[in-house]
């Protein structure tokens, strides 16, 4: 089997000094990516060596979909913030861009149109969440379920491409890395003490919080020691903690399933493994 280079590969489309210097990116979808690179190289026949390059695109893709996610669109900015703005949105439509382009040079036409409605999808997803949002209609649970789903999507339009025998595996392992990926992301999001709609903290803290605490949510003028003081009030780092738990215990027993890439899934854990300890030892000392 061929070694795992993905993110190598992708060095050249995304590393870029001015950007890099001028803005921040988010991070390579490296489970995923992984995890379809296995699944295509254990199909080699249905997928005509393409297994890195459709690992490849696809990572490009949702590296654009997340960078204009991260796009600050307040009204009034300095001119770092602006330059930062303006980064993001021309990286975002680059990487696309380059999916575009390596599937045609591949001939890979049916791919490219996969792929799209998948976006098309990932996008439409988004309006939804965000129209729930913007109503206050949404539970912490369908928060992180939807966020689960954004991540899942352009990587799911490649089922076909793994063999009938593995899909159900596919199909459960791809769910609890992402579930894991999108915890990460929120552990985060608790250490930087970010006041965010974009959260699972909020909207715990929205629905099941006393009215005094949501009245301060309302107000958006929390502090960090203010936000602080909430999430450990509701406890919202031990259950986050508590589902990353249960997704890698998921991923555990799927990948018994899968004996021939047993090993390379249980390498994919350690970074989530090392997380919990992190973050449980922030818990236990605030």
């Amino acid at each position: 089997m061929k070694p795992y280079c993905i993110p190598q590969m992708a060095t050249k489309y995304v590393e870029y000094d001015m950007i890099q210097q001028h803005t921040d990116m988010p991070d390579f979808p490296d489970s995923r990516a992984r995890l379809l690179f296995l699944f295509l190289q254990k199909n080699p026949g249905l997928n005509d060596g393409y297994e890195e390059l459709y690992p490849l695109v696809t990572s490009l893709v949702q590296m654009g979909l997340d960078t204009h996610d991260m796009i600050d669109a307040s009204g009034t900015l300095g001119m770092r913030e602006m330059r930062s703005r303006q980064l993001k949105v021309l990286a975002g439509d680059y990487f696309s861009s380059r999916f575009y382009q390596l599937l045609s040079h591949a001939g890979q036409v049916e791919t490219i149109s996969s792929l799209s409605r998948a976006v098309c999808q990932v996008n439409e997803d988004k309006m939804v969440l965000y129209a729930k949002m913007g109503q206050d209609n949404l539970t912490a649970q369908e928060y992180l379920g939807a966020s689960v789903q954004l991540k899942k999507t352009l990587f799911e339009s490649f089922g076909s491409r793994v063999a009938v025998a593995d899909q159900e595996s596919w199909a459960g392992l791809l769910e609890s890395f992402a579930v894991c990926e999108t915890i990460g992301q929120e552990l985060t999001t608790l250490s930087k003490q970010m006041l965010t709609k974009c959260s699972y903290a909020y909207w715990l803290i929205w629905n099941s919080g006393a009215p005094e605490d949501r009245g301060l949510l309302a107000d958006g003028q929390l502090d960090g020691a203010s936000w602080d003081r909430l999430v450990v009030k509701y406890k919202v780092r031990e259950g986050l903690l508590g589902k990353l738990d249960t997704a890698l215990e998921q991923i555990e027993r799927w990948s018994g399933v899968q004996s021939d890439i047993r090993s390379d899934i249980v390498r994919m854990i350690d970074p989530f493994l090392s997380l919990i300890h992190y973050h449980r030892q922030v818990a236990r000392e605030g």
